[in-house]
């Protein structure tokens, strides 16, 4: 689901020289011409950028990253940059070749690129490329748009500073600031203003945010068997009920409501459909999960508990492929709400599944139960952005038929076959060995503990017999004295009566 466009980078001394094409994707090939880099790539909308000095611009030890307008362009560098000698980047973009040209400065080359060079191995060598092991980390990406200058034009024009007008919402349509609902922003998102945060922005925050509030020990309590709180059922054992699929009265108001105009039924002009799908997948799964662990008892958590489980809503972030989708949920799920289990995470996106392969109306009362849920509180603001447009959209049968949604839970089965624990970057792995060194160590020490005890009882049953024949032989002694101080008194008594 990504498309791809490939970044041209030459080395020259210690300057990484980059080229990175605009030009619109094709449709038949999700690339663009000509080839270049293959350690670049391009994820984002299939829609056309327009404006390129909207754009947001990262560095981090090895890696390039620049969101412009609509598209997310990634570059991973074997040379080190050097972010402390960036002063001022200047950008230039020829508008007749729909290219973006920047330099970058790099640390001198150590003994191993300097061999590269020698030997004229590019960075797009890719057999030698991937050898390199030099993973993203998005939280120690620095920031450098405020150091930016772009150049618009070939024409020797001024350079002018990059700015943020961002889209955000269903399919990216809504525009400006975000409409006041007369709530405080802060105690339902971590975004106050989208329209001034790149999506890739907002995805380095919830990375920050996740990596921060992720607690080991939580994890470790469920890791082996849920913690159910008591009078409460095991919700791993719980089977949805798909077939429960008619309306309340108040549903099927706000249903018309929403349906009842040909105008509200359109999409917005060249929408990108896989950003929308990704993001109904989003909500969709959170769903699952509130309906799970509550066995579809929904209560005062639940408005909460699907809102911070779906990105898509509680940072505005877009998403272009289910992977990245599959892998936040797992994420958050693990890291927010009361069961953070791997297994139960699971199970969820298998219901989600189910769901989709043919259960449409199903999925139109859950989106309907959420908008509700939303509604009550703060989070109405999620209904005027997303869930109004998502309801709409499922229900539109043009753009949103059931062989659409079958085809989207068969792409989210294969997704969900290709991840596993290592892909979601919480180090579970490592901490499940931790967890089951921690329980062996303490069963060799109850065992031990149990063997000493068993070891000191033997011994006291010992120093009880010993106490018993002690206090037997004193007795013993005190019998014998008694009788010894009788016969002398009746000796004593017989010499007397012999002097007498």
């Amino acid at each position: 689901m990504s498309n791809i466009l490939k970044i041209i980078c030459e080395y020259s001394g210690n300057l990484c020289e980059l080229q990175v094409p605009l030009k619109k994707i094709s449709p038949a090939t999700g690339a663009a011409e000509p080839g270049g880099s293959s350690n670049s790539s391009c994820i984002g909308s299939g829609r056309e950028i327009v404006n390129v000095r909207n754009s947001d611009v990262f560095l981090g030890d090895y890696h390039f990253l620049i969101y412009v307008d609509v598209r997310l362009f990634k570059f991973r560098s074997y040379r080190r940059f050097d972010a402390k000698d960036i002063k001022n980047l200047m950008l230039f973009y020829n508008n007749k070749q729909h290219v973006l040209f920047l330099q970058l400065p790099c640390l001198p080359a150590n003994e191993e690129e300097e061999r590269r060079d020698n030997r004229k191995i590019r960075s797009n060598d890719k057999k030698l490329f991937n050898s390199i092991e030099r993973p993203l980390d998005l939280g120690k990406l620095k920031r450098i748009t405020d150091l930016c200058r772009i150049q618009l034009n070939d024409d020797n024009q001024d350079f002018v500073k990059l700015e943020a007008k961002f889209d955000y919402g269903f399919a990216s349509k809504f525009h400006g600031k975000i409409r006041n609902f007369e709530c405080d922003l802060k105690n339902i998102s971590r975004i106050m203003e989208p329209s001034k945060a790149s999506p890739l922005q907002r995805s380095i925050d919830r990375n920050i945010h996740e990596m921060r509030d992720f607690s080991r020990e939580q994890y470790k309590l469920n890791f082996v068997e849920l913690q159910i709180p008591d009078g409460h059922d095991n919700p791993a054992l719980f089977n949805i009920n798909f077939k429960d699929t008619t309306l309340t009265s108040d549903e099927e108001s706000l249903l018309h409501n929403l349906t009842c105009k040909p105008e509200m039924m359109k999409m917005p002009k060249d929408f990108d459909q896989v950003e929308v799908d990704c993001g109904l997948i989003s909500i969709l799964l959170a769903i699952c999960y509130d309906i799970r662990s509550t066995t579809n008892e929904a209560n005062c958590e639940s408005g909460w508990t699907r809102s911070i489980l779906t990105p898509t809503l509680y940072y505005f972030e877009p998403f272009y492929r289910l992977r990245d989708v599959v892998i936040s949920f797992y994420r958050r799920s693990l890291i927010y709400p009361l069961y953070r289990n791997y297994e139960f995470s699971r199970h969820c996106v298998e219901d989600c599944i189910q769901a989709l392969q043919m259960h449409s109306e199903w999925l139109v009362k859950q989106l309907l139960i959420t908008h509700e849920l939303f509604n009550v509180g703060e989070r109405a603001v999620f209904n005027y952005y997303y869930l109004d447009d998502y309801i709409r959209y499922i229900t539109n049968m043009t753009v949103c038929p059931a062989t659409h949604l079958q085809t989207l839970a068969y792409n989210l089965k294969n997704v969900l076959l290709d991840i596993f624990k290592k892909h979601l970057g919480l180090g579970l792995t490592d901490l499940e060995s931790e967890l089951l060194r921690e329980l062996i160590t303490d069963i060799h020490i109850a065992s031990s503990n149990s063997e000493d005890e068993s070891e000191d009882q033997e011994d006291g049953e010992g120093e009880a017999d010993d106490a018993g024949t002690e206090s037997c032989e004193s007795e013993f002694c005190n019998s014998n004295e008694s009788s010894d101080t009788e016969e002398n008194s009746v000796i004593e008594k017989q010499m007397n009566e012999l002097k007498l």
